[in-house]
């Protein structure tokens, strides 16, 4: 069944139903990261940093995508709750009018500021990089608006109870870029040999199929709620509750993505193997994150149609099992990337410095993963809840308050382990941050 009735069915079963298509969503992108890491390290470490590099900034363009989309699953699902089906319709099409827009002047920021942000990102000591990262860059953000289409779609989807729309479009996206990597990396065939460039353009292909796809199913019979054009006619007042939801998450995700950029300045202070070493474990720790993911992607969708219901007691329960469940699976596969660390690590680059460093970042990062992916089961519960100011300041917190001055003194004091200890300290201060946020709040209170 593709569709999930929240209020009908019993809370392990909604929870798992809506988790387990945003666990492969989420396994899908993490598994094309690696192949498309694995393809980009056969080139060299000074290749494959310059992905590593530029991740954070196109990351943070990408951000303000997710956050319009957590604005639309706050306003969707709550209206759903109140089975309000018109409104549902309505709020699905404002939301494109504001994504499509948002995205275009993302894409041309983006693109305007792009020697800037790379020179800036990868200083004197990464110089050789540079050429790599802007090609790869520029690529990439060609295609951003398709992903806040891509976006927009698959989280009012999710909202009313439809998380396997979202796992299909990005099975075919993803497919399509691993089809295309090694053809437009390496020259395959008929296909030009683009290098690093041709990682980003085969993504780009694979977001172009996905965004086609997204726009015809909105329109179609087989969608459980069809947008109309008279839907897309610009409503003053929604827009301007889309704004006020969406631009606090998205603001708050760019900024903490731009928080990572900066952590990338001082990973590029120690050269390519520490970048290459901290790129490969940010996408295993990812690959491991997926579960948390899809349990927090449910939570938001659950938590959403229960307040819009005025089932709070549900509400609190959904959170609670999520979180056990999160706490038990984490633990279980950190334990495991904590003992095979240089196995994991030889995987993508057989370098003997590349692989010391990653086993070194698995055996700090590991144990604390449990904990933090947690944070993401009550953020995830606050966007639903539309509280995404709360959201908003956990994030910055987070990377701007915690992590960066904690990695500016100890980089210095205790050179690259001291950015894995601030990663450390500040995913175990966010989750009591944002537990406390979600146990304190008036999170209650209907947005709709």
């Amino acid at each position: 069944m593709a569709k999930v009735d929240v209020l009908s069915h019993k809370i392990e079963y909604s929870l798992f139903h809506l988790a387990w298509p945003l666990v492969v969503s989420n396994a899908l992108q993490t598994i094309y990261n690696i192949v498309d890491s694995y393809f980009l390290g056969k080139l060299g470490p000074i290749q494959f940093s310059a992905s590593t590099i530029t991740w954070p900034v196109i990351f943070t363009f990408i951000s303000l995508a997710m956050g319009f989309s957590q604005a639309g699953i706050a306003i969707v699902s709550q209206n759903y709750g109140r089975r309000d089906l018109n409104a549902v319709k309505k709020s699905m099409g404002q939301l494109y009018l504001v994504t499509i827009v948002a995205g275009l002047l993302s894409t041309s920021i983006g693109i305007a500021l792009t020697k800037p942000i790379i020179y800036g990102i990868a200083g004197q000591k990464s110089i050789e990089v540079i050429p790599y990262a802007i090609s790869y860059y520029i690529v990439d953000m060609i295609g951003l608006p398709l992903v806040f289409v891509i976006n927009a779609t698959t989280s009012a989807m999710r909202a009313v109870g439809d998380s396997q729309f979202g796992m299909r479009v990005t099975l075919y996206m993803n497919l399509v870029n691993m089809l295309f990597d090694p053809l437009l990396i390496f020259g395959i065939g008929p296909f030009p040999k683009l290098g690093v460039a041709g990682a980003a353009w085969a993504t780009n292909i694979g977001r172009f199929i996905a965004a086609g796809i997204s726009i015809w199913h909105v329109f179609s019979k087989r969608a459980h709620i069809k947008v109309e054009k008279k839907d897309f006619k610009p409503d003053w007042k929604l827009i301007k509750l889309i704004l006020k939801l969406g631009l606090p998450s998205a603001l708050g995700m760019s900024i903490t993505s731009a928080g990572f950029a900066v952590i990338m300045k001082y990973v590029s202070m120690f050269g390519p193997i520490v970048i290459s070493a901290y790129g490969i474990g940010n996408r295993v720790t990812n690959l491991v994150s997926m579960i948390s993911f899809g349990l927090a992607g449910a939570v938001s969708a659950m938590i959403g149609q229960f307040v819009g219901a005025g089932r709070y007691t549900d509400a609190e329960e959904t959170v609670k099992r999520a979180f056990w469940w999160n706490i038990t699976i984490i633990g279980v596969l950190s334990l495991l990337t904590f003992i095979y660390g240089k196995e994991v690590t030889k995987f993508f680059i057989n370098d003997p410095g590349v692989i010391g460093m990653g086993d070194i970042f698995f055996k700090y990062i590991s144990f604390s993963m449990p904990i933090f992916t947690a944070y993401m089961i009550y953020n995830n519960a606050l966007i639903g809840a539309g509280k995404t100011i709360l959201t908003m300041i956990g994030d910055i917190l987070r990377l701007w308050a915690i992590r960066i001055p904690i990695i500016a003194v100890l980089s210095v004091t205790l050179g690259f382990k001291g950015i894995f200890i601030g990663m450390i300290i500040s995913n175990l201060i966010v989750f009591f941050v944002t537990y406390a946020f979600f146990k304190f709040s008036n999170w209650k209170k209907a947005v709709v």
